[in-house]
């Protein structure tokens, strides 16, 4: 017996469906099997069974998606006589009313989404550009003057950085017992405005900034006043021209909320009694003690337990008035600057109805506005704190960062899996993910909390890393370097290929290298001018392609080694049904050691399309036998109509 629920033959339609949608559920068998089929359709708190008719080979049903949004999961139970085998699921851990099957194997996965659910096409139709902003570029001296000036001010150690050129403190300053990252290289908003054009050069159209908000560390993760550029930066008008300025060249800007916590050295808290207001540190009377939460001794609860970063209660009314729905809330404030969005850190940690709010919020205000969450698992079946997570189904995020395809993109570039891993990973997605999600996913190869690319390519580690301590040792060798840059180039080319919005950090497109923090934030310089070419092909290319952009996708483990992606318009519409002009084009990469030759058919592979958008593409290309040679390490792109 056979189900595959990535070709229509057996589900239709293939992905994630709408509340209330109808789904043809199919089986195939050889005719004449004797057996009774169930299906046996689940979630947390739904169970159904249904019965299975026998039509010409195949066991089928049509059932009706509930009228919720969630992750269902289905298997098909078989009975032959006193027999009874289990499809898509082993007997372990209990799901629905007395059946058990075990956690990895839960069966078929439904994604059901909610009517009406809209992306930002200007993120499916984008290139990102991550950038920390003290390391990016300098523009105005007086920011750093200013800056330092304004935090000793405030009784905290700074360290400024006499030179560009220097590594970022990676140990505790003189006289300090432990690191603390306050040393500060200078780069504000006015260094990015100046930038704008090499970056709209490079096909940018969205910048995503690390916290740019008053705080007393480089990273700005510890919150000192929510509505207030760092004096280091510049100021809330530098902000409001950067966001002019790049609008003008179509250049958007979404910020980063850090709204689990503040920092315990903020406007909020004031533990260190800096600021004028009376923090919630300081009186019960403060109007912001009921963000937090306080034990009879006094002892706070904190992120983590790192005492400098105190736990808010998000779902607080007064907190959820300033961040959100009050007259100058946080978000109505920096939206009001220019922003387009905003970056939400921790998403696990921030409560479903949170997310909820401020994207009802946000969306009253303009539809277009992103709101992307930091989320390092599958979206759609993430768990956290013992809650299944539904921010990914119509009423939360419109994006989050794709962390998943940094990890199976390097396993696959590695050698630690083959193309045809990569290839389930990657249909897996497509088809789990809710589409208007999956074509705003950000696809991401390095960010501040993990490895430069090029670093984990050429030094072969993906997860499992040295301690920081022996970081600060690791160097990078001139051959490894080698090796990096050669596999970045693939990488980059998967990344620019496959749908979502791929996102650049700051100075891969020059091959920086750096470990975890803080060597992954160095100041930005041009390592390599080569791959900043090679990079600036295939951002241009997917700039000018709609079908790149929009167009629907087909993923094929061409051999062992070489993974093939298909993105095609057959029908001048594209995935969301716009006008799209016709045509195909396919990416071959091969990270292997030896030349391969492939040869296969694209009317034999499917899986992920719909079948009249398969049929529109056979018919477009008339020939759809693809033979022809990759070389070792390298990729090739084809236009094939």
């Amino acid at each position: 017996m056979i189900h595959n629920a990535s070709i229509e033959q057996y589900r239709e339609p293939v992905g994630a469906v709408t509340k209330g949608e109808e789904v043809k559920l199919r089986l195939f068998a050889l005719e004449g099997t004797a057996v009774t089929v169930e299906l046996v359709l689940y979630s947390e708190d739904y169970h159904k069974t249904f019965s299975m008719r026998e039509k010409k080979g195949f066991y089928e049903c049509i059932i009706e998606m509930p009228e919720k949004a969630c992750i269902l999961w289905y298997y098909f139970r078989i009975t032959e006589g006193n027999y009874t085998y289990y499809y898509g699921a082993r007997p372990g851990r209990t799901c629905g009313e007395g059946i058990r099957v075990e956690e990895d194997v839960q069966g078929f996965q439904i994604t059901v989404y909610e009517r009406g659910f809209e992306t930002p096409r200007w993120l499916s139709k984008g290139i990102m550009y991550q950038i920390f902003p003290d390391r990016f570029c300098r523009g105005d001296r007086q920011n750093t003057v200013r800056g330092e000036a304004y935090h000793r001010k405030m009784g905290r150690d700074i360290y400024v950085h006499k030179s560009w050129e220097e590594r970022p403190l990676f140990g505790p300053m003189e006289g300090k017992e432990f690191y603390d990252p306050c040393d500060f290289f200078g780069g504000d908003l006015e260094g990015i405005k100046k930038r704008l054009d090499e970056l709209k050069k490079l096909g940018v159209t969205c910048i995503y900034l690390n916290p740019i908000v008053e705080s007393s560390s480089n990273h700005r993760y510890n919150t000192g006043d929510y509505k207030k550029v760092d004096p280091f930066l510049g100021d809330n008008d530098d902000f409001r021209e950067l966001c002019e300025v790049a609008r003008r060249k179509g250049i958007h800007i979404i910020l980063d909320g850090v709204f689990s916590h503040t920092g315990a050295d903020s406007l909020y808290f004031n533990k260190n009694g800096n600021y004028k207001s009376v923090g919630a540190y300081q009186s019960q009377d403060s109007p912001y003690y009921d963000w937090y939460s306080f034990d009879s001794r006094g002892d706070y609860k904190s992120w983590w337990g790192f005492r400098s970063l105190p736990e808010v209660n998000e779902l607080d009314d007064r907190f959820l008035s300033y961040i959100i729905t009050g007259r100058n809330s946080v978000l109505k404030h920096w939206f009001n600057l220019g922003a387009s969005g905003f970056r939400l850190d921790v998403a696990d940690e921030l409560p479903d109805e949170f997310i909820f709010l401020m994207r009802k919020t946000m969306k009253k205000m303009f539809k277009n506005y992103a709101l992307i969450g930091e989320v390092w698992e599958d979206v759609t079946t993430k768990e956290s704190y013992g809650v299944k997570r539904k921010y990914a189904l119509g009423r939360g995020l419109d994006s989050t960062m794709n962390y998943p395809f940094k990890v199976n993109c390097v396993n696959f570039l590695l050698g630690n899996e083959d193309a045809y891993a990569m290839q389930q990973f990657l249909l897996g997605q497509q088809c789990n993910y809710p589409k208007p999600f999956y074509y705003s996913v950000m696809n991401l190869l390095s960010s501040h909390d993990i490895p430069r690319i090029r670093t984990t390519l050429a030094s072969g580690m993906n997860e499992m890393l040295p301690s920081r301590e022996n970081q600060i040792d690791y160097v990078v060798t001139s051959e490894n370097d080698r090796r990096g840059a050669v596999l970045s180039r693939l990488a980059f080319a998967i990344q620019f290929f496959i749908p979502g919005i791929p996102s650049i950090y700051y100075g891969d497109e020059y091959g920086m290298n750096g470990l975890m923090d803080p060597f992954n934030r160095g100041p930005y310089f041009k390592h390599d001018t080569k791959i900043y070419e090679e990079l600036k092909t295939v951002s241009v290319f997917r700039s000018r392609e709609k079908i790149l952009q929009t167009g629907y996708a087909l993923y094929i483990g061409a051999s062992e080694n070489v993974l093939a992606v298909l993105r095609f318009v057959a029908g001048n519409k594209d995935i969301f049904g716009e006008p799209c002009g016709q045509g195909a084009y396919l990416l071959l990469v091969n990270p292997g050691e030896e030349e391969e030759e492939i040869e296969f058919d694209i009317a034999d592979h499917r899986e992920g399309v719909p079948e009249e958008e398969h049929r529109r593409l056979v018919k477009m290309l008339g020939n759809t036998r693809v033979h022809t040679k990759v070389q070792k390490s390298d990729y090739k792109i084809m236009r094939l109509s």
